[in-house]
């Protein structure tokens, strides 16, 4: 009897342990046909589509103190390791260390930048290839490897605000989640309306590049089932371009985004265009760098947390051929 009170006490303590611990997380899949035109082979993947897995928590210290944490890992579901917040490495998402109270919330760590987290409303798609989803809109939605994040206590109500500073993890490295870089975010919510802002400031990507200044907002309506959502993006210097033929030079892009969704019952279509107007290098227009694209789709939900969706998607790069791509999938989140 006694040995078997002392297994059920044994038995019980991690639960006990591990009370305050929150495990959550997403599993996409799908099937993606890509058409890249010319004399590209049409090609039909079965990928993952963003998956991920993640643990948070947070101790309470007393005075309205409390540490806060979280440790998420993107993967593959087909065990093979990919790049970025694909590969499987451990805390290659969203993680970090940081107290909350009165004065807001701090953060350390690999943490999302305001863009990553509070913007990128008007990509409602999920997708591999960036012909089925803004990827190209969105691309500077990123972690920030040894970082540090404020954001503002909650004041007024509908209003956020955060200041992010990311210092250079190699001296080598040129991506945009390894240079030091300052953001600054603004935003704000009311009956559905919605407004929000980021600055972004990032050192050069090597010694003779120039510093990149970027300009995000995004405004639009989100109730009563119906989503309208618009973006407009200015950037200039050596990451603000979106045609590998102008990296690392003094360029200037202009970028807009438009998307609509509405829910009837478990089905929701929707409807995205994207534009980027031709690169200004140097403060020359270059013809042939913008790009036009188009997304139509659906999503169907079979419960809360399971939906399935099928989109068609055309990106456009001017003087190239249209790219087209047909995608299925489906998304569980724990």
């Amino acid at each position: 009897m006694k040995k078997s009170l002392i297994a059920l006490l044994v038995a019980a303590m991690p639960a006990a342990a591990f009370a305050d611990v929150t495990i959550y997380g997403a599993i996409k899949a799908g099937v993606e046909n890509l058409d890249k035109g010319g004399n590209t082979t049409k090609v039909t993947n079965i990928d993952d589509l963003g998956s991920r897995i993640g643990f948070k928590g947070s101790e309470d210290l007393g005075n309205g103190l409390k540490t806060i944490w979280q440790v998420e890992t993107g993967f593959n579901i087909d065990g093979t390791a990919g790049t970025g917040s694909h590969s499987g490495t451990f805390a290659n998402r969203n993680s970090f260390l940081g107290l909350q109270g009165g004065f807001g919330t701090v953060r350390f760590g690999n943490v999302s930048n305001f863009l990553d987290s509070d913007m990128g409303v008007v990509d409602t798609w999920t997708y591999n290839s960036s012909i089925l989803g803004l990827g190209t809109f969105t691309r500077d939605g990123d972690r920030l490897k040894n970082s540090v994040r404020y954001d503002l206590p909650s004041v007024v109500p509908g209003l956020t605000a955060a200041l992010q500073y990311g210092a250079k993890e190699t001296r080598g490295a040129a991506t945009p989640s390894d240079r030091e870089s300052t953001i600054l975010g603004l935003g704000y919510e009311n009956s559905g309306f919605f407004g929000k802002y980021a600055y972004v400031h990032e050192a050069p990507k090597a010694a003779a590049g120039v510093n990149t200044d970027k300009h995000q907002l995004e405004v639009g309506y989100n109730a009563n089932n119906l989503f309208v959502g618009l973006g407009y993006k200015q950037s200039k210097g050596d990451d603000a371009s979106y045609q590998g033929d102008y990296t690392a030079k003094d360029t200037k892009a202009v970028e807009y985004a438009l998307t609509a969704n509405y829910t009837f019952g478990a089905i929701t279509p929707k409807f995205t265009y994207a534009h980027g107007d031709n690169l200004k290098v140097a403060g020359v227009t270059k013809d042939n760098t913008g790009y036009d694209q188009y997304l139509l789709g659906a999503d169907y939900a079979l419960s809360k947390r399971t939906t399935v969706g099928a989109q068609y998607g055309q990106l456009k790069f001017k003087g190239a051929d249209t790219q087209k791509a047909l995608g299925l999938n489906m998304v569980h989140t724990f």
